[in-house]
């Protein structure tokens, strides 16, 4: 990333950054609320375009960023599942090879079926946080919508990000919370 910014009215969020991540690295950026981080994972998961600057990235990159970003909310979580593989690049087919997985990791098999207007906000975050992760990406991107599940499902997280750092992958995670 060269350069990177984004206007904002007055506002020139990012201005002369320039940063490099290598294939397998994990970054967390941790800042207070305004300082440009999940504005920074919107630009690199390519949600957002930089108004100067270049990003470059290789490998597939999957994304869990604000809540409920990506999600429809008249469609159904399988419905949503289904999409979300779409927009990653995945077949049908691919999806459905995983689809089992990311319920089971979700947790909400009894609402899969409902509209996820309906999910909770815990139930929003298991459902993006599975997709993310059983996509299988080379790079996965988090926000800190961690915050939002309860220990268990924080648990679960924790592994299966250590899981991703033991086979190589490259993780940029932003945070309020250093220990996490």
């Amino acid at each position: 990333v060269a350069d990177l910014r984004v206007s904002y009215g007055n506002i020139k969020a990012l201005h002369g950054l320039n940063f490099q991540i290598e294939e397998g690295e994990i970054v967390c950026i941790i800042g207070a609320n305004g300082a440009g981080k999940s504005t920074l994972l919107s630009l690199l998961a390519g949600t957002k375009t930089p108004t100067c600057g270049a990003i470059r990235t290789r490998g597939s990159i999957s994304s869990l960023l604000e809540l409920g970003a990506g999600f429809h909310p008249d469609l159904t979580g399988r419905e949503n599942v289904f999409l979300s593989g779409a927009i990653m690049g995945l077949s049908r087919k691919q999806m459905s090879d995983r689809f089992d997985a990311i319920v089971a990791f979700a947790g909400i098999g009894d609402f899969i079926d409902q509209p996820v207007k309906h999910y909770s906000s815990g139930m929003y975050v298991r459902l993006g946080f599975a997709v993310a992760v059983e996509v299988d990406p080379d790079v996965l991107l988090i926000d800190e919508v961690l915050a939002v599940g309860d220990a268990e499902f924080q648990r679960k997280c924790i592994e299966r990000m250590e899981d991703f750092r033991e086979r190589g992958k490259t993780m940029l995670i932003i945070s309020h919370d250093l220990p996490t």
